[in-house]
């Protein structure tokens, strides 16, 4: 969601080739691409070995995140080679690795979609001889951050809050705060018809992700009991591809459904009375609610889930961080349907504005032409 969004406000007004790794390209992707005269150029990964196993445990022993693969490093070589750019953009600092040395010839642009913060959340949350591990995959990315972003001339984050977390880190760097775009088309139209369930709530998202996972159990184990003692007709449901064993074990519990993936997203969100996003762990930003937002659904969120967004308490959602009143927000919206119009019109109108994929546009012109100097 995020490159689509920046690769499709650079097509706006430049030429753009696509150089990734992957196993394979769907139709969609291809068909895409060709819509905005956006060249690709993919490079199948290889098989996973012991020695590159090893080689992405050695990064976090020794606490580099930034060691080459040669077969990759080839091919970026050769694609920089061939296209000859004016400008690089690096959809992630891992593959600083492949593009440090053409700073020199070309001026390059990291997109940095969260911070090392989410790894520290992890390790402290995780017991037992497990800790250690996560505690050396966050002071690699850690230091990583430190070692590499000062390196850098050119940082885009996908919040205000992320860039000001880079000033702090690489001072002599320019910083810009990018946000994703919500898709133009209008989802209203495809879900038009669709009826609200007011007694459901919804969760979704990457099942097998760790955040995701943990927002999940402490959701249904802690808050949901409380909200069915108060009203007992309460569903929730869990969707999302690779549900985990925690996440299946819910279905222990009576009107909990764990669906996994689903044909219609949109149509999921719309017909449940309210989304929920009670996330303790993760950095960056919560790009889920990227569906949501469009669809003017009420949401009640944590601190960490609203992270990084403009969403603001009782303007256009609701924020609660503990277990008592997180269940008491959602038990006030199910009651309230004026509530949850108020707070599904003013979200609706965040992505209209600030998520505008327009916006995004804008703010990409804006950075590209102060790096080339145009």
């Amino acid at each position: 969601m995020r490159m689509a969004s920046v690769i499709q406000a650079l097509a706006e007004f430049t030429n753009v080739k696509v150089a990734y790794v992957a196993s394979q390209s769907t139709e969609e992707t291809i068909s895409w691409a060709q819509e905005r005269h956006v060249l690709l150029e993919r490079l199948v990964p290889r098989r996973l070995s012991f020695f590159v196993l090893w080689k992405e445990r050695l990064a976090i022993l020794t606490r580099s995140n930034l060691r080459n693969r040669l077969y990759e490093k080839l091919f970026f070589d050769r694609v920089f080679k061939s296209y000859n750019p004016d400008l690089v953009w690096l959809e992630t600092p891992y593959l600083l690795r492949y593009a440090l040395k053409w700073k020199a010839k070309v001026p390059l642009v990291v997109d940095y979609w969260g911070t090392s913060e989410g790894a520290r959340r992890v390790c402290e949350v995780t017991k037992g001889p497990l800790k250690i591990w996560k505690w050396l995959f966050w002071r690699a990315a850690f230091r990583g951050e430190k070692q590499f972003a000062s390196q850098v001339p050119n940082i885009v984050c996908v919040s205000s809050l992320n860039a000001a977390y880079f000033r702090a880190l690489a001072s002599e760097s320019k910083i810009w705060a990018i946000p994703i775009g919500v898709s133009s088309s209008n989802p209203q139209l495809s879900i038009s018809g669709i009826h609200e369930d007011s007694s459901s709530i919804i969760f979704t998202g990457d099942m097998s992700y760790l955040p995701n996972i943990d927002a999940a159990v402490w959701f249904i184990e802690k808050m949901f009991p409380i909200i069915r003692k108060e009203m007992p007709w309460t569903k929730v449901q869990i969707v999302g591809r690779n549900p985990a064993k925690k996440v299946i074990d819910l279905l222990r519990h009576q009107n909990v459904e764990v669906k996994g993936p689903v044909p219609d997203l949109s149509a999921s969100i719309a017909s449940a009375g309210l989304y929920i996003l009670p996330m303790r762990l993760g950095s960056g930003i919560r790009s889920k609610l990227f569906d949501v937002f469009p669809l003017g659904k009420a949401i009640v969120s944590t601190s960490i889930g609203a992270e990084g967004l403009e969403l603001c308490h009782d303007v256009n959602c609701i924020i609660a961080d503990s277990v008592e009143d997180f269940a008491k927000a959602c038990i006030r919206l199910l009651k309230n349907g004026d509530d949850r119009q108020r707070l599904g019109k003013a979200v609706m109108r965040l992505a209209a504005e600030t998520y505008s994929q327009e916006n995004v546009n804008r703010l990409v012109l804006l950075t590209f032409t102060d790096i080339l100097g145009n």
